[in-house]
């Protein structure tokens, strides 16, 4: 029972549940004081090597960047962070192991798989904030939308739920989708501006940014939001 939670636990994320969340803990079967023993041993381990404070990396992770992504914008290398993870990672399991909750073969078993899956995991979101990021996408897309039709967020949804793409309600409501499409696009810049205005961007990273919406804002505003 102990090898197939840890497995799982290892398989979707654990690295980056971690870091984002504080410190939860590898062991399956880890007593509560342990957990809060070792809480935030990764966290400061990764924030260290970073040159980062604890908080300042969670914040960055709540803000949809990766663990790779912050190591390249405060100019470390991935290498080095995923060594700094395994590292980390390796004492806080011999230590569940001289205190009887692993095993040698169930330690081995875990280290193999976080070196097998850590470089997506570095590369990867945490899927918290991804769900975030697509909701907050949503809504962002819903309000510039019904500005540029001139109806209401709530109308929009109406639409939107009932199968609609907002390519088809745009010309439902007579307006082009070429106009929706450079609405969205005028309405990220200026949010984009403004992160890097108060330093939160890069202007390397915004027009990455921009480049991304571009190429993916036909397929965008065809696609269905029934649950929007």
């Amino acid at each position: 029972m102990i090898r197939r939670r840890t497995g799982r636990l290892i398989a979707t994320g654990a690295v980056l549940a971690v870091v984002a969340g504080g410190g939860a803990a590898y062991a399956a079967g880890t007593s509560h004081a342990a957990k809060k023993a070792g809480r935030g041993t990764i966290v400061h381990a990764v924030a260290g090597y970073l040159g980062l404070t604890p908080a300042q990396l969670r914040a960055d992770l709540v803000k949809g960047q990766s663990l790779a992504q912050i190591a390249n914008a405060q100019h470390k290398s991935v290498s080095g962070l995923e060594q700094t993870i395994e590292t980390s990672l390796k004492a806080r399991l011999d230590a569940a192991v001289s205190g009887g909750k692993l095993t040698t073969t169930q330690e081995t078993m875990i280290l193999n798989v976080v070196s097998t899956r850590l470089d997506k995991l570095v590369r990867a979101t945490h899927p918290a904030v991804k769900a975030r990021v697509g909701a907050r996408l949503r809504r962002g897309l819903i309000r510039v939308t019904a500005n540029y039709l001139g109806v209401t967020p709530a109308q929009l949804r109406t639409e939107l739920k009932a199968g609609k793409t907002l390519a088809q309600v745009a010309t439902e409501h007579g307006r082009t989708v070429a106009g929706l499409e450079q609405a969205i696009e005028t309405a990220a810049k200026t949010r984009l501006d403004k992160a890097v205005t108060a330093g939160k961007l890069s202007g390397a990273q915004e027009q990455k940014v921009l480049s991304r919406l571009q190429s993916r804002l036909d397929k965008l505003v065809n696609r269905t939001f029934a649950h929007a």
